[in-house]
């Protein structure tokens, strides 16, 4: 107990009573009021039920007034649900277009452009792209062309440089293959 006193600060007010443990004893008109609304709210809820019970009887007699009440709530009741049918709804904005005038959707329009301008290069370089690989064909088409040509051109080349074609070739023009070695000239004269 000292130890409390010497960390007495430690409270977080100091204006603070202490109440004893325990709770306290109510007086005699406490206990009655008490009783008495408890006794209140048992009635209340047993009106209540019998209320629920005779209002949920489809065989009670009703007078003319509550039956227009419950006509007109019945009327109600099925002109919320349809106003809250999403799809009906949605439907019927989109139609009469009401859709177009909402804040939420003319705030997003400079959004809808970048969509759009987005959507129209990504089209753009998708035809460029094809453009592209249909002239790169064209290209290796001729090019498969050429090099087929070439490969003609030398193996016919290539089969006159052979030396009985060659000799044929010089016969034609009348000359002839010489017979003998060729003769070295001395380099002084």
């Amino acid at each position: 107990m000292d130890a409390m006193k010497w960390l007495g600060f430690l409270k977080r007010s100091k204006g603070q009573v202490e109440t004893p443990a325990g709770n306290r004893t109510l007086t005699p008109a406490e206990l009655a009021a008490r009783e008495a609304q408890a006794e209140a709210q048992i009635a209340k809820e047993q009106a209540n039920s019998a209320k629920e019970a005779g209002s949920n009887n489809p065989n009670r007699l009703r007078t003319s007034e509550e039956f227009r009440t419950e006509a007109r709530d019945k009327k109600a009741r099925r002109a919320k649900r349809r106003a809250d049918n999403q799809i009906g709804g949605l439907i019927r904005e989109v139609i009469s277009g009401e859709i177009l005038a909402r804040e939420a959707l003319v705030r997003q329009v400079p959004f809808l452009f970048y969509g759009a301008l987005l959507t129209i290069l990504y089209l753009a370089l998708g035809y460029q792209t094809e453009r592209i690989l249909r002239e790169k064909q064209k290209t290796l088409d001729k090019l498969e062309e050429a090099t087929a040509e070439e490969k003609t051109l030398r193996s016919d080349f290539e089969s006159q440089l052979q030396q009985s074609r060659l000799a044929r070739s010089m016969a034609e023009l009348g000359l002839e293959q010489p017979t003998a070695p060729p003769i070295l000239l001395p380099a002084d004269e």
